[in-house]
């Protein structure tokens, strides 16, 4: 550490002899080589990349003066007074010129001004953060403020200024820039327009469901959303086609979505077809999630097909276990036809959400796949959800898992994790204890029935405590005991002092 910081002062004595470098912060690749230190050119002060945060910062206490001016000035940004924000932040940044905050507080006196909007506000804006990117090149770099830079100078060019023009086109050659903002005011327009103008929004949805680049992700996910809206047209095949076709996950796990959630059961086939060996396993697992949304129950079927094919990925294959007994079934409110320019179909309106526990088709086809997967991440997955579930003879079925000398004791211990949760009755839970050898085993047991209140399990813990063979499992039930408010507890403490 003492060479480290010997490499940095060593740096900043160099950089004090450049004017030129003065003004700037510098990095040392030498000075502790896994993380990059910004140098200040008085040497007084030196900071960690990290240092540079846009968060909001936790604010403890009273705090310093500096501590004050600051939150004072974000205070004032999430009140939305711009123009008072401003004002603060270059104060700040005045004030308090060796502040760790004033990189951050630059940017937001820069995006405070840009949310005033005047011209003359932008030309500042756009002042500050080139001066920021002088005085601080790599905090300069980051994407939140390359993006305000790069929206300030766009609104410029789009008032007329010929600077700006080429100051853009210098900023991504080649390229339009990518507002964010911009591309979310526009998804909230094309909802608006769906609204007023269902029929003329048709082509606009089509040709924004066209489009490849990442910026207009914002824009292909709320078109999505609108695709088979009333008068706008759209069939499940245009869904399934950007759930195949779409570049950006996000998309096509949105088009999965709205799939499923048509009615009927040719949807529920179409998302079938994506459940393939050659398809990649995030889509398999936005396949499954879609398909929990489903109201078909023919969503059912597909799933259990699908956790019973050894050749599908295995997270995915848990991920459809688990959601057999998330799913939900809808009621439908009412149905009506109509007819658009891609042909007739059903409007539906659900009605209410009906939860909905497994199945005793979905019981039967888990305890088929546990007995023959050899994935231990799908039997773990089915041990859970029958456990979770309240389905007859689910708890009966997880004790016979734990009594099975020839079981993988990492199954068993699962399973009595789940039986943890269960009502299973303490008689049953006494002989199951008397049945088994494993310490792991018993010892959760004695956790089980120190939870429970019913006078059967404190007798239990008090035979383990008197008469049990294994000091550990001893302890474990005078230890459950103790957290009883039963005088035969205190009795038996004696009774085991004193003989």
């Amino acid at each position: 550490m003492a060479c480290a910081l010997g490499a940095v002062l060593a740096s900043v004595t160099q950089a004090q002899q450049s004017p030129e470098a003065r003004a700037k912060w510098t990095v040392d690749p030498r000075a502790l080589p896994d993380r990059k230190f910004y140098i200040q050119g008085n040497a007084e002060k030196f900071y960690v990349a990290s240092d540079f945060s846009l968060d909001e910062p936790t604010w403890k206490g009273q705090g310093s003066a500096e501590d004050s001016s600051y939150k004072s000035a974000r205070e004032s940004l999430n009140r939305g007074e711009y123009r008072r924000a401003s004002e603060q932040f270059k104060s700040f940044e005045q004030k308090y010129p060796k502040s760790r905050y004033v990189p951050a507080a630059m940017y937001w006196q820069a995006f405070a001004l840009y949310r005033v909007g005047a011209t003359p506000d932008l030309r500042v804006a756009l002042r500050v953060l080139d001066d920021q990117r002088t005085r601080y090149p790599e905090a300069a770099e980051e994407s939140e403020v390359s993006s305000l830079t790069t929206r300030v100078v766009g609104t410029l060019a789009a008032r007329g200024d010929e600077a700006m023009v080429v100051r853009l086109r210098q900023i991504a050659p080649g390229q339009s820039p990518c507002d964010r903002e911009d591309m979310e005011i526009r998804a909230e327009a094309l909802s608006a327009l769906v609204q007023s103008d269902p029929a003329g929004a048709a082509p606009v949805i089509r040709r924004t469901l066209a489009r490849r680049d990442e910026c207009s992700v914002p824009l292909r996910r709320r078109a999505v959303y609108l695709l088979g809206r009333d008068g706008v047209g759209g069939t499940p095949e245009d869904l399934l086609a950007v759930a195949k076709d779409d570049p950006d996950q996000s998309v096509r796990a949105d088009a999965l979505s709205r799939l499923a959630q048509l009615p009927g059961d040719a949807p529920v086939r179409m998302l079938e077809q994506l459940l393939t060996p050659s398809t990649d396993e995030r889509t398999q697992r936005a396949v499954v999630n879609a398909l929990r949304g489903s109201s078909s129950p023919d969503a059912s079927r597909v799933l259990r097909t699908f956790i019973e094919r050894e050749d599908m990925n295995e997270s995915a294959r848990a991920e459809a276990v688990r959601s057999l007994s998330r799913r939900f079934e809808y009621t439908v409110a009412s149905a009506r036809p109509v007819s658009t320019r891609s042909g007739d179909m059903t409007i539906v309106t659900p009605g209410k959400r009906v939860d909905r526990m497994l199945s005793d088709a979905d019981v039967a086809a888990l305890r088929a796949v546990y007995d023959k997967t050899g994935s231990r991440t799908v039997k773990n997955a089915i041990l859970e959800t029958i456990g979770a579930s309240e389905t007859s003879g689910g708890d009966q079925w997880l004790m016979s898992i734990v009594r099975n000398p020839n079981e993988d004791t990492r199954y068993r211990q699962v399973a009595m994790s789940r039986l943890r949760r269960s009502d299973v009755s303490l008689e049953e839970l006494g002989k199951l204890y008397d049945g088994l050898s494993e310490r792991e085993l018993r010892g959760e047991i004695i956790r089980i029935m120190g939870q429970r209140e019913e006078p059967a399990a404190t007798d239990k813990l008090l035979e383990i405590a008197r008469t049990g063979t294994d000091p550990n499992l001893r302890r474990q039930a005078i230890s459950a005991l103790a957290r009883k408010n039963d005088p035969r507890t205190t009795k038996l403490l004696l009774e085991l002092v004193e003989k």
